[in-house]
């Protein structure tokens, strides 16, 4: 009987070992994406209790194994999109290309599908066609 207690609290000595590991492992990663990510500024400066305990409680819910942030992910995707793919030029469709030869001869209107489009200069985009 005294053997199955002892080794019964061994079994649970080493679960909160365990938890404990974890949680120190957690906390170690804390500290390595704030240095990362934050200005040399001193941490009780720059957070205030609430604004610790919200990050506490949001990394202790998490588990550990190999988490990333939502931005973090969007980088990795994308670097791995532009590797893989080129992303072709979409084709320029009839309007827009009214329009611009429109501007380029510097007319006033053009006709589009029976409607017609006046354009109005602009300092920087040159001529602006609106449906008339």
């Amino acid at each position: 009987m005294v053997l199955i207690i002892i080794i019964y609290t061994l079994y649970i000595i080493m679960t909160k070992i365990a938890d404990l590991e974890k949680r120190v492992e957690k906390l170690e990663h804390e500290i390595m994406l704030l240095k990362n990510n934050s200005p040399r500024v001193s941490h009780s400066k720059t957070h205030t209790q609430n604004e610790h305990s919200k990050a506490h409680s949001k990394t202790h819910t998490k588990s550990h194994s190999k988490t990333h942030t939502k931005s973090q992910k969007k980088k990795e995707t994308t670097k791995k999109e532009s590797k893989n793919t080129t992303k072709k030029k979409k084709p320029v469709n009839a309007y827009f290309k009214m329009m611009l030869e429109a501007k380029k001869e510097g007319k006033e209107s053009f006709m589009y599908k029976g409607s017609l489009y006046k354009g109005t200069k602009h300092p920087r985009l040159g001529m602006v066609y609106k449906k008339a």
